[in-house]
């Protein structure tokens, strides 16, 4: 069952005893762990353990809300950001955490993939922030300075810098409770902190306006194409924009979530050809859509093909059942945030990458 995945929120159903149908009940609440046998979840009433075998159902549900109102408005900066980590895995990752630690130096034969807990470690040939980047998410066992110092050794151990993304709470400055601890200590070891980052999130039916098809809301002279791969002029246009580092190590991060779909605006030509204007992936996640890889022919912008992919990507996802999606942009980027704030998209938290030296 892959929805019983660490991390996630489900709701699963199960068998009182072996082979009773009859007498079940029900747990809400995030995976803890799970093996061939046994299946932990995190509920209000504490870890329930649940045999496989008695599992009758399983469904995934969207991060829990903090306070009554619209999905995209409600959740927690925190779980935005397992969400749109989730969407962007580099194949090298780790969990730093106390009880990890602890497995390693007895070599535990335990998965350590399975205790999805504490500070999350990517490190990828690309040269992406977000894939080459510590992300706080729970507490990690330790204190602050023995939790960075493991940081910076695990990054020296791949020979690279070290480098934490750190969060606010909301569209303000003030740090998450995740990271709010860490800002004097980067401070005095030397990091330097980027521009800020903005995570927008909103509805994808509002975004989607009555829209039914993705083909609807296409510009005049477009046509949108919806695929489960990307091709080779996907990848010009990508890299055109920016120099990945490593091209397979970027097609790896591009193609290793599924579900994952790319939403193409073509300019139709009057002998029958097409070329590409625009174009997005789109991945869902915790029941949520995360846009990524946004990018408009440079001499082809302020057309409407930005607009028609972004939108289009909306109509997808909500003809889906996904209610809500986020999309990351740089705060520089005018033309992109206008483009989701015109979608009715809102900024719900900032977020730095802070590089040492």
């Amino acid at each position: 069952m892959n929805d019983l995945q660490p991390g996630k929120r489900v709701v699963v159903r199960y068998s009182l005893a072996p082979g009773d149908t009859h007498s079940t009940s029900d747990a809400l609440g995030v995976v803890n762990s799970a093996d061939e046998s046994l299946v932990e979840i995190g509920t209000k009433r504490g870890p329930i353990r649940i045999p496989r075998d008695q599992i009758m159902l399983v469904h995934e549900v969207p991060p829990a809300p903090t306070r009554s109102g619209r999905t995209h408005e409600i959740v927690s900066a925190l779980d935005l950001r397992r969400i749109s980590a989730a969407a962007w895995l580099p194949e090298d990752i780790s969990w730093l955490h106390v009880e990890n630690l602890r497995n390693e130096s007895a070599d535990s034969d335990e998965d350590l993939s399975l205790l999805q807990k504490g500070w999350l470690l990517r490190s990828s040939e690309t040269v992406h922030r977000r894939a080459n980047s510590c992300l706080p998410v729970t507490e990690t066992g330790m204190d602050w300075e023995q939790s960075l110092d493991a940081v910076e050794a695990w990054y020296a151990a791949r020979q690279k810098p070290s480098r934490v993304q750190i969060y606010s709470t909301d569209d303000s400055s003030s740090l998450a409770p995740a990271c709010e601890g860490l800002a004097p200590l980067l401070s005095a070891r030397g990091y330097t902190p980027s521009q800020p980052v903005l995570l927008l999130a909103g509805s994808t039916a509002e975004a989607a306006a009555g829209a039914q098809h993705p083909g609807d809301v296409a510009a005049p002279g477009l046509s949108i194409d919806v695929s489960e791969h990307p091709s080779d002029v996907h990848y010009a246009a990508w890299t055109s924009e920016r120099d990945p580092g490593s091209l397979e190590a970027f097609r790896g991060l591009i193609e290793a979530s599924d579900p994952c779909e790319f939403v193409t605006a073509y300019a139709d030509h009057p002998d029958g050809s097409r070329s590409m204007v625009a174009g997005c992936r789109v991945v869902e996640r915790s029941k949520w859509g995360v846009v990524t890889n946004l990018v408009t022919h440079p001499d082809l912008r302020r057309r409407g093909a930005g607009r028609s992919v972004a939108r289009a990507a909306a109509v997808l996802l909500s003809r889906r059942g996904v209610r809500s999606y986020l999309v990351d942009i740089d705060a520089a980027n005018e033309a992109s945030l206008n483009l989701f704030t015109s979608l009715g998209a809102t900024v719900r938290h900032r977020s730095w990458y802070a590089t040492r030296g």
